[in-house]
């Protein structure tokens, strides 16, 4: 509150001063006067309680792009929340598989984030599943273009939002989302993602040289040092026991694919299997672990509630 001084040289002023003038002293003199100052006041969040979305905006290859951001952010204090990202498959229907984690997010308490890379700015599976690392001639982008390098600023995005303890966060790719964490994890050495699962993926990178990607390494900018880091990390290869069609609509059957296996079971298996011969090799740490879920196959809801308990279950 104004002292006496100040309330005496207020009306000296006032006296003094045209009409215009003493109504903007008039008002400045109540806004000072009020306990707590309007700048002092704490900020809204764009992150409430429910279901929602935002959009992040990045600049890439000096074109604006817009990402939706679907969430879920249950009742609580948000600040101690785990948060897990969740790439969408290859309708990018982010809403949908926002929807498949809501009561999933209820029950272990943790902040769902979906980012949804439309078909307007990531038009196809190179700029999406596999991560716009290279042109289609085969030329190199440079990293602050990938794809894969968006997921950590939205991350901190989130935690300046909601004024997140963590420090890192974990991500769940089902189908092509799978696609997109599982060469998240062999491209990108240093993120802030803690756990990485990659649920029925339609194909792999293989650790292969002698492959062109995106079925192997070759003509990329990883290698051996670049698969070492890879397999230091936490990566889940997450495999529906029941997802064996190998007719199925959005399996790709091109002769590089079948390479790996004829159907989505058995490219996991054989992907994780060659990974860990290698690692085993080398004398490499291997983090990674694989997963198969009985009774389910290409599902993303019946794969989130397996990577739900293993992620966050007790």
């Amino acid at each position: 509150m104004p002292d006496k001084k100040q309330t005496m040289m207020y009306l000296k002023t006032l006296a003094k001063s045209t009409t215009l003038t003493r109504i903007a002293i008039f008002l400045f003199f109540c806004l000072n006067s009020l306990s707590e100052p309007v700048w002092a006041q704490a900020p809204t969040g764009k992150i409430k309680e429910g279901k929602g979305s935002f959009d992040y905006i990045v600049t890439q290859s000096e074109t604006k792009k817009i990402i939706p951001v679907y969430y879920y952010r249950p009742e609580g204090d948000v600040t101690k929340m785990p948060i897990l990202f969740v790439m969408h498959g290859t309708n990018r229907n982010a809403d949908t598989y926002r929807d498949n984690w809501v009561d999933l997010a209820k029950e272990y308490n943790v902040l769902i984030i979906v980012p949804e890379f439309s078909r307007e700015y990531f038009p196809t599976s190179r700029q999406y599943n596999y991560g716009n690392i290279m042109t289609k001639e085969g030329v190199h982008i440079p990293k602050s273009e990938w794809s894969y390098t968006l997921i950590d600023p939205i991350f901190d995005t989130v935690v300046q939002d909601v004024q997140s303890n963590e420090s890192a966060y974990d991500i769940f790719g089902h189908s092509a989302g799978s696609q997109f964490t599982h060469r998240f994890a062999i491209f990108l050495n240093q993120t802030k993602a803690n756990r990485i699962v990659s649920a029925n993926a339609g194909t792999y990178t293989m650790p292969d040289f002698e492959v062109e990607f995106p079925f192997g390494l070759k003509g990329t900018i990883c290698d051996q040092g670049c698969l070492r880091s890879a397999y230091a990390k936490k990566l889940v290869i997450q495999l529906g026991k029941e997802d064996t069609d190998p007719n199925h609509k959005h399996l790709n059957t091109s002769d590089e694919a079948m390479k790996q296996g004829s159907h989505r079971l058995e490219r996991g298996h054989n992907f994780y299997e060659r990974s860990q011969s290698i690692a085993k090799k080398h004398g490499w740490k291997f983090n990674w672990s694989i997963r198969q879920v009985p009774g389910v196959g290409h599902d993303n809801r019946g794969m989130a509630i397996d990577a739900a308990e293993y992620l966050y279950g007790k």
